[in-house]
């Protein structure tokens, strides 16, 4: 960031720290400089934002001291300014280099060969001399004692919806290249990797962010304007200390998603009570739409799991650990029995994980 300081009088010496958010650290966090009589300096700060979301610049704190250094006062410099910090959106520069070459597996993406052609059968007719031969029909042709072809139409991009739980289950934290970040960085992280993808694929995507309510809602569309649309949505989207209303989010789906869509949930479960909650909706969900439920794993559950204890206290820790485990296995099995699709990934793989499971719902034909 570059701010400016004019000096109409006499020469003066002062320092200058911006005024910024806690989210935002500056380098260096003040520094002392001295401006001619006359004059007008520049002083360049290097400002990096630790989180996403809107944050307002508060502009330049100035402590100016007199000519003698005897005392010092204090000005400010500058307007306030908004500004927009978006996610790190290098993961999707790097998968369209890896998939050009065909090397998703280094980033963990398992690509699925598709079990038929992109084609989906429309109507009978009569067979042409140049249609393929595997194409015709010998049951009509026999009923009808006349050769019938079977017609193709090119497979119609479908739907995809991206549902974020950003409530109370989301607050949690873990570890990750860049620090420490919470349940739903990693889940947005995904979710627009995801939407990237199926863009790609020429299907459309829309998106659904709720807590104690519907917080965002991106109308289902196509192209890069609408990968645009998604990224602005969820920028300054935040997990609250709230229980969330999957009601809520669902009811809202019913009434905006009409045809059959992919629904990508992406969410944490830890209690019976929002576990049933997460139930009853999927139940009512599979018959129109198809469900895939993504469960972020707790690192902390899995590190107990794999350490072997080496004392009463640590003992205790693993038997709780083994509990927890079994409770989420349990889960998982009623949400598969209820027709969902479900994801039970690690947050640090939970991009490819999400990425490989839409490739082969994909490959399968399975919406």
């Amino acid at each position: 960031m570059r701010y400016f300081v004019s000096c109409r009088g006499r020469a003066i010496a002062l320092t200058a720290a911006p005024d910024l958010p806690r989210e935002i650290r500056s380098e260096p966090a003040e520094v002392a400089v001295s401006v001619p009589a006359g004059s007008r300096i520049e002083i360049e700060l290097r400002q990096t934002a630790r989180a996403r979301g809107a944050f307002t610049l508060g502009g330049l704190h100035l402590a100016l001291s007199s000519p003698l250094g005897l005392w010092r006062r204090a000005a400010r410099i500058g307007a306030p300014r908004e500004i927009h910090v978006y996610p790190n959106l290098k993961q999707l520069n790097e998968y369209a280099l890896l998939a050009r070459t065909n090397r998703l597996a280094l980033i963990g993406v398992r690509s699925s060969r598709r079990t038929g052609g992109d084609t989906e059968f429309e109507r009978l007719r009569d067979w042409h001399g140049d249609d393929p031969l595997n194409h015709i029909d010998w049951k009509a042709t026999a009923r009808r004692d006349l050769i019938t072809s079977r017609s193709f139409q090119t497979t119609q991009s479908q739907s995809l919806c991206l549902m974020v739980d950003a409530g109370r289950m989301m607050v949690a934290r873990s570890a990750g290249a860049g620090g420490e970040t919470s349940m739903l960085d990693r889940a947005i992280d995904a979710a627009l990797m995801l939407g990237y993808v199926a863009l790609a694929q020429g299907d459309r995507v829309g998106l659904i962010a709720y807590a104690d309510g519907v917080k965002r809602q991106v109308p289902s569309g196509r192209g890069v304007r609408q990968l645009n649309r998604l990224i602005h949505a969820v920028h300054d989207l935040h997990p609250r200390l709230v229980e969330s209303r999957h009601e809520d989010a669902f009811l809202h789906l019913r009434r905006t998603e009409r045809k059959r869509s992919l629904v990508v949930l992406l969410t944490h479960v830890i209690d019976d009570t929002n576990a049933e909650h997460l139930h009853s909706h999927v139940v009512g969900l599979a018959g129109r739409h198809l469900p895939l439920v993504v469960l972020l794993q707790d690192p902390d559950l899995h590190g107990a799991l794999a350490a072997p204890p080496a004392n009463e206290a640590e003992f205790w820790r693993a038997g709780a650990a083994a509990h927890i485990a079994n409770w989420r296995s349990a889960q998982i099995e009623r949400l598969t029995k209820a027709g969902a699709l479900v994801v039970d990934a690690a947050p640090d793989r939970l991009t490819p994980a999400v990425v490989s499971n839409y490739l082969t719902v994909k490959a399968r034909h399975l919406l």
